[in-house]
């Protein structure tokens, strides 16, 4: 686990030490890198690191969470009327992540990609959206279930996206996700003749 800083001065100091482990995974696999080589490339204590971590997956794990949770800056551009677009959010959202290319680099040549749909399904999505407005007649552990069915699949169609050298358009990329998360997955069920319950 990693701990929550109090101070702008302890957050600014776990940061370097997610990145110091981000510069080192360009260069070499994951498995081979240690806490003590974290230390050095910081000129810091090995008892200075355990201040914020507990190991070097917890790093990791703080290192894609807290890039994730800069999403927050990415605002999308409202409309003509002030509304916020779907579809702005969404391009945003993949504009977003080839601004961090360097980490999808690094976890795919470590084959962990897949971490970043881990920390995306237990991120703490309420506090940037109200799940209750925009599903408003579930109960909590549905929304639960259901934002992280989106989550996840946003997140894979992201991956698969950086998988293919990102050679569609980041307007495509989100007219296909806008379409998963604002339309049911099967719309017309009743004309294939199956009921939902």
């Amino acid at each position: 686990m990693y701990k929550l800083c109090k101070t702008e001065q302890s957050a600014k100091r776990q940061r370097e030490i997610e990145n110091a482990l981000l510069e080192l995974m360009e260069k070499k696999p994951y498995g081979e890198i240690t806490i003590t080589e974290m230390c050095d490339k910081l000129c810091m204590p090995r008892k200075t690191f355990y201040r914020y971590f507990d190991g070097k997956e917890d790093t990791l794990y703080a290192l894609i969470e807290h890039t994730m949770s800069e999403y927050q800056s990415f605002p999308a551009t409202p409309n003509q009327e002030g509304k916020r677009r779907l579809m702005g959010e969404i391009e945003n959202y993949y504009r977003f992540w080839i601004c961090h290319k360097p980490l999808l680099d690094a976890l795919y040549k470590n084959n962990m990609l897949e971490k970043i749909i881990d920390v995306s399904i237990n991120f703490p999505v309420n506090d940037m959206v109200s799940l209750q407005k925009f599903l408003p007649d579930d109960s909590e552990w549905a929304r639960e279930k259901i934002i992280k069915f989106a989550v996840s699949g946003l997140c894979f169609q992201m991956i698969d996206w950086y998988k293919g050298g990102f050679k569609t358009s980041i307007s495509d990329m989100a007219r296909i996700s806008c379409r998963t998360l604002a339309k049911p997955l099967f719309p017309n069920l009743d004309k294939l003749g199956i009921v939902i319950e």
